[in-house]
C-alpha cells in the first residue's frame, strides 16, 4: 500500500469532518461533535492557525470502498508546561478500519513528532480512551507512558457552563 503523510489542505476540510465525525461514532460521542466545518475552517487555515492537522493520502487505485483518498488525519496544537516548555498536544488520531495495520497511524505520529521536534518541543501528550486498549497498545509501541498510571494525574475539564459561572463569580 502507498500513501503520504501531508499538512492538510483546505480541499481536504470535508473528507477530515467526515474521519471527525467517524471516529466520534466509534466513541459512541457523535452528538458531542460541536465543531463545524466552518469553524475547523476558520480555526485552521488563518494565518495565527489555533491548530494544525496532517492527513494520510492514498492513490485513487487504493481508496476505500466509500471511495476515500483521505483515509486518517492527526489533528495537533502547541501548549505549555511550566515545568518542561513547549509540547505538541495530539488532539486525534485516526485511521478508517480498513487502513489500519499499514503504518499509516505510524507515520502520522511520526510526522507529528518532526513538527514536535522543529517547535522545540519536549514531550507530545495526548489522550487515549481508557476502554480502546488497540489504541493504547499502539501508543504503548511507539514508546508513550500512560502518566495516569504512571504519575497519578487526572485530567479535568471545565465546560462552558460552568466557564461562564465562574467568570460570573470572578466579577463579585
Amino acid at each position: 500500500m502507498s500513501y503520504i503523510i501531508r499538512p492538510w489542505a483546505l480541499k481536504d476540510l470535508k473528507a477530515v469532518v467526515r474521519l471527525i465525525r467517524e471516529s466520534a461514532s466509534l466513541h459512541k460521542a457523535l452528538d458531542q461533535v460541536k465543531t463545524t466545518p466552518e469553524m475547523l475552517r476558520d480555526d485552521g487555515f488563518r494565518e495565527d492557525a489555533t491548530f494544525g492537522s496532517l492527513v494520510a493520502e492514498v492513490p485513487p487505485e487504493q481508496r476505500s470502498k466509500e471511495g476515500d483518498t483521505i483515509v486518517g488525519y492527526q489533528f495537533h496544537y502547541l501548549t505549555y508546561c511550566t515545568w518542561d516548555g513547549h509540547i505538541l498536544f495530539g488532539e486525534d488520531l485516526y485511521v478508517l478500519p480498513g487502513f489500519r495495520g499499514k503504518g499509516i497511524g505510524s507515520s502520522l505520529l511520526a510526522k507529528a513528532a518532526k513538527i514536535a521536534l522543529a517547535k522545540g518541543c519536549s514531550q507530545i501528550r495526548f489522550i487515549s480512551a481508557n476502554w480502546n486498549q488497540p489504541a493504547t497498545d499502539f501508543y504503548t509501541k511507539l514508546g508513550a507512558l500512560n502518566v495516569t498510571v504512571q504519575d497519578n494525574w487526572n485530567l479535568c475539564s471545565i465546560e462552558r457552563e460552568q466557564i461562564q459561572k465562574l467568570v460570573e463569580q470572578g466579577r463579585k
